[in-house]
């Protein structure tokens, strides 16, 4: 669960708590402090010791954010508060702390405090990451709320709880609740209990199109089952297109190159969903195999299925498609061009540059898109002028293609046009500076930098959120600057930045000011 989402939770149930039993009355609305005015951390430990159950709360939640251990004796004492409210707020914090001593109290709320949800008990647990108390969590899988079950699937997957998968396992087969074996499903997948797989067959056996059915298929590749090519095969063809999607993914993670025939054979089909995954299994599984299978049907009659050739190819590198790909890509009656460019691409030979510079430019509506992104991957700084006259193309489509190839080429001579287009779009800032950020100059930097003093605040947040990914140190005194200045938004955000590049984690302008004069 969400930090922010919990101390929401977590405010109302002081308010219900207050507004039911009585209490100190607070105010509906707490004050919002200015960005650089948090509360210091010892006033916070002395609200924690003595200060009203509101303002206990709130201490208690920024305390375990802040990783303040000096808090964690009265937040165990706060375990046994009568309070709902403290009860949860301590063990959220405590969970932050990763005060595993507390594991035991917390799970024995979980199983025995009625005025507070399970689901607040048990996200504490998530964050303290105790392996040693996962034997209380599993039993959460049979619980008859489904939000619960699947919060328990992701808490027992954080903290790591391989060792009680046969437990559940055991659990799984007693149960008689098709809606609850999805749940089983996804745990022994996500756990990996290999000695799952009879179980999970089994479940595919009744094809009722559920999501226990398309879990039961993901589980089978996520535990790398011997025994399910045949059904996760037969699913490719099977109507229940999420049942497809999950038997793609985990045909893709057994890996069995084996069944590359099989796969192929679905090509045949006339179910775009079927081919489409099928075409994604034979992208992925390294086979010498798949990648003759296609290119003898690259260079068959059957046109329909070029462009899912052209794929299979591509991913797999087969250099030999290399000139009948470029031959179908100039043909403007060829379909889905983009596939053959995009192949192209992927198989990185430096003699397809030209033909993919043509097409890039040739104003056709397809063949550029998959061209510009292959001359992104390929490095091809010969193309960059190419690239720069399809920012101009007034297509939103191939201007998004050509920055990120721009980006993935990374040539400083592309700077002057991107911050012109950054003028000129300012709406498309975040695309356009995460291509200047790639670009590792001071020239780069210093467009990001001047970009962060831009009264719109569509183009000064992404900005800031390059400078923080950068961790470059010399934008430092420009952050400073935004940290000691009027615009609230601006300090906050120069904040993160900081912290993203020093490591430190300071919450107002004094401590950062001190800490740079301390580290020039």
């Amino acid at each position: 669960m969400h930090k922010f989402h919990t101390l929401f939770i977590f405010l109302i149930l002081i308010s219900f708590h207050q507004n039911c039993f009585g209490g100190p009355s607070e105010p509906e609305t707490p004050e919002v402090l200015p960005v650089e005015e948090e509360i210091p951390t010892d006033v916070l430990l002395k609200t924690l010791d003595s200060g009203s159950n509101f303002d206990k709360g709130q201490a208690a939640i920024q305390l375990g954010n802040r990783g303040v251990t000096k808090a964690i004796p009265i937040l165990r004492k706060m375990l046994s508060d009568k309070d709902p409210g403290l009860r949860a707020g301590a063990a959220i914090a405590l969970g932050d702390l990763k005060d595993k001593p507390s594991s035991t109290n917390i799970a024995n709320l979980m199983w025995t405090d009625t005025e507070n949800p399970k689901d607040v008990y048990l996200d504490a647990l998530t964050r303290m990451k105790d392996t040693s108390i996962v034997g209380r969590i599993y039993p959460l899988l049979n619980d008859n709320n489904a939000t619960l079950r699947l919060q328990t699937v992701d808490s027992l997957v954080q903290i790591g709880a391989n060792s009680v998968g046969s437990q559940i396992l055991a659990m799984a087969q007693k149960n008689k609740d098709r809606e609850k074996d999805k749940t089983f499903a996804m745990a022994l997948g996500k756990l990996k209990v290999a000695s799952a797989e009879s179980y999970l067959l089994g479940l595919t056996k009744l094809q009722d199109e559920s999501p226990t059915l398309a879990a039961s298929y993901l589980a089978l590749g996520r535990i790398k089952a011997k025994n399910a090519n045949d059904v996760l095969v037969r699913a490719l063809t099977l109507p229940y297109d999420k049942g497809k999607e999950n038997a793609s993914m985990a045909l893709i993670e057994i890996a069995n190159p084996k069944i590359v025939p099989q796969v192929f054979a679905v090509l045949k089909s006339d179910n775009l969903e079927s081919k489409m995954y099928a075409t994604d299994v034979l992208c992925a599984i390294p086979s010498k195999e798949a990648s003759k299978l296609a290119f003898g049907l690259l260079n068959s009659t059957d046109a329909k299925n070029w462009g899912y050739a052209a794929k299979i190819v591509g991913r797999q590198k087969y250099k030999e498609a290399k000139n009948r790909l470029e031959e179908l890509l100039v043909k403007p009656n060829t379909p889905e061009r983009d596939n053959f460019a995009e192949a192209l691409g992927w198989i990185g030979d430096p003699s397809s540059v030209p033909v993919l510079r043509k097409v890039l430019l040739s104003g056709e509506t397809d063949g550029p898109y998959g061209s510009a992104w292959a001359l992104g991957v390929m490095g091809a700084k010969e193309a960059v002028p190419d690239l720069l006259l399809a920012l101009d193309k007034g297509d939103a489509k191939l201007l998004g293609y050509a920055l990120e190839a721009l980006g993935s080429i990374a040539d400083p001579s592309s700077l002057p046009k991107l911050k012109e287009l950054l003028a000129e779009r300012p709406k498309m800032a975040p695309q356009i500076l995460s291509t200047v950020a790639l670009i590792p100059s001071d020239e780069a930097r210093l467009l990001i930098e001047e970009a962060t003093r831009s009264k719109n605040a569509e183009v000064y947040r992404p900005a800031m959120e390059e400078i923080a990914k950068r961790k470059d140190k010399k934008s430092i005194p420009v952050l400073l600057q935004f940290a000691n200045g009027d615009d609230a938004e601006k300090r906050k955000l120069s904040y993160y930045a900081l912290t993203a590049i020093t490591g430190e984690k300071f919450r107002t302008a004094k401590e950062w000011n001190l800490w740079v004069k301390a580290n020039p």
